[in-house]
């Protein structure tokens, strides 16, 4: 009878040791990566401004939305655009002077800032 348990607790014990190793082996899935670029950085006041840029690992489809920095925080703008083809292209007509720093976000995916300045 000995035998027996001690039989089934090595192959338990294998199949947990091959179940844990293919848990482990299962590569994470790269994180969600979007750049931004404008096509002005200085511009008069009521100028409009062009940003593109480039997205990897988002859905053909998705969301991007325009944020600007307000103090330690960052707001959206009302401005969207779809991902397509891994690319994006917005605009944005600015009505305040000064420097403007503006990213694009999708859920936890977000770029770079950039800096436009308007007179």
């Amino acid at each position: 009878m000995n035998v027996r348990i001690a039989a089934v607790s090595v192959v338990s014990a294998a199949l947990v040791a091959v179940g844990a190793t293919s848990a482990v082996a299962a590569p994470a899935p790269a994180p969600a990566t979007i750049t931004l670029k404008a096509n002005h950085t200085a511009v008069k006041l009521g100028d409009v401004v062009t940003f593109t840029g480039k997205s990897t690992g988002l859905k053909e489809g998705s969301k991007v939305t325009l944020q600007v920095k307000s103090g330690a925080t960052w707001k959206s703008l009302p401005v969207t655009a779809k991902v397509n083809h891994s690319a994006y292209k917005l605009t944005d007509k600015f009505q305040k002077k000064g420097v403007q720093v503006l990213r694009v976000k999708d859920g936890a995916a977000v770029s770079k800032g950039v800096s436009v300045t308007v007179r």
